[in-house]
């Protein structure tokens, strides 16, 4: 799959560094249970702990946007479903998952954020193993 961020910007992500440290122990745990587990548990694992980030991060509750999500969101809503969706993907690696998310939702389009949070899930695997974060055996 080509690489649809440039590693300098998804590298400056505020929720980088959430992300490795949520991996780390999620292999440590692995390791603990098994000796070597399989790649692809280990691949179904990081996904889904970056899901369960991405979920949390939806499920914390907002209060009044910023005169800039607002912004942002009357920005987009004009556009189609997938420049939306690429503006939010950018948004989430730029300026970090919780303001892409009020973003969103903003948006009214619960179609919108979920398909965000699957292409973050991607994203942000896909970028986690260019950077030697997760490691496929």
């Amino acid at each position: 799959m080509a690489q649809l961020f440039s590693e300098k910007s998804f590298s400056q992500s505020p929720d980088i560094a959430v992300l490795q440290e949520r991996i780390a122990r999620l292999e440590a745990q692995l390791s603990q249970e098994q000796k070597e587990a399989a790649p692809e548990q280990r691949v179904e694992a990081a996904k889904q702990e970056i899901s369960n980030y991405v979920q949390e991060v939806q499920q914390t509750p907002s209060f009044a946007p910023a005169k800039s999500t607002r912004d942002d969101t009357s920005d987009l809503k004009n556009k189609s479903r997938a420049e939306q969706l690429g503006a939010l993907v950018e948004l989430a690696l730029s300026d970090g998952l919780d303001k892409a998310i009020g973003v969103a939702n903003g948006l009214n389009n619960p179609a919108i954020l979920d398909e965000l949070h699957d292409t973050l899930v991607d994203s942000y695997f896909n970028q986690l193993v260019q950077m030697g974060v997760i490691k496929l055996l």
